[in-house]
């Protein structure tokens, strides 16, 4: 299964729309701001869209308030929080979302809200890790579609494996 990331499109469904066409992925998960751009950006409709409410994305808009703050998916097997992470501090740290995401047994993290694209894996055999994880975890931010450099990430998952990959438009 090949799945787009996505986050802080910030008025620009143009770049949503061309990170699906390079993609053609099979799903896509939008890490929030910039919730009414996923409408304008006419992604083809057999494509599903999972997608959280980040900080730019109005609590009291009639569309974006539909959206949760976080969400649990399992796609292909492998469960996935998907947040924004404004709540959980990730612009100073990961630490409180990796934290939050172990104590949810999420396998991946995809977070927002930073602009900035992060790849980190945790093993539960890691000896010098303060976080006490039972499975192994991906954490990764796609970054900011909608500013320079423009970037999106990607996950693949393939009989349990997981993996990151990074872009740009």
């Amino acid at each position: 299964m090949n799945i787009l990331l996505l986050s802080d499109s910030h008025g620009h469904p143009d770049r949503i729309r061309e990170a699906a066409e390079r993609t053609r992925p099979d799903c896509i998960l939008f890490a929030g701001d910039g919730l009414r751009d996923l409408a304008g950006a006419h992604i083809a409709p057999d494509v599903p869209v999972y997608a959280v409410r980040g900080n730019c994305d109005a609590r009291w808009d009639p569309l974006t308030a539909q959206y949760p703050e976080e969400q649990i998916l399992v796609l292909d097997g492998v469960r996935i929080l998907l947040t924004h992470g404004h709540t959980l501090g990730v612009k100073s740290e990961a630490g409180r979302a990796v934290a939050h995401a172990v104590s949810l047994q999420a396998d991946v993290l995809v977070f927002g809200h930073t602009h900035e694209v992060f790849e980190c894996g945790f093993r539960p055999d890691a000896a010098a890790s303060a976080l006490q994880t039972a499975r192994p975890l991906l954490a990764c931010n796609p970054g900011s579609v909608g500013r320079y450099p423009h970037s999106f990430g990607t996950l693949t998952l393939h009989d349990g494996q997981v993996l990151f990959g990074s872009g740009t438009l």
